[in-house]
């Protein structure tokens, strides 16, 4: 995950940067550092995800989304913190 794709995901979340990084646990400071950064660490990507779901779970809840849809949601998510991990062990 690059620091873009992370304020997108906060724009996403409709969050202001306060939110977020209050949601991470990080400080303000910290927090854009990570939206300003090539490359975000891992376990930010990975909370970012966590906190997705923590988002839609009463959807899920409420059978308003269905198991398919649910799977591609998470695949999506999960591929792009698999990948970004992928380039990072390649060295680009």
């Amino acid at each position: 995950m690059t620091g873009w794709q992370l304020r997108l995901w906060r724009k996403g979340q409709l969050w202001s940067r306060e939110r977020a990084a209050a949601e991470l646990g990080v400080s303000l400071r910290t927090y854009l550092i990570y939206e300003n950064a090539d490359i975000v660490k891992r376990s930010v990507a990975m909370a970012t995800v966590t906190l997705s779901l923590i988002n839609i779970m009463p959807a899920l809840q409420s059978d308003q989304l269905s198991k398919e849809l649910l799977l591609k949601m998470l695949q999506d998510m999960t591929s792009d913190v698999a990948e970004n991990k992928t380039e990072q062990l390649s060295g680009r």
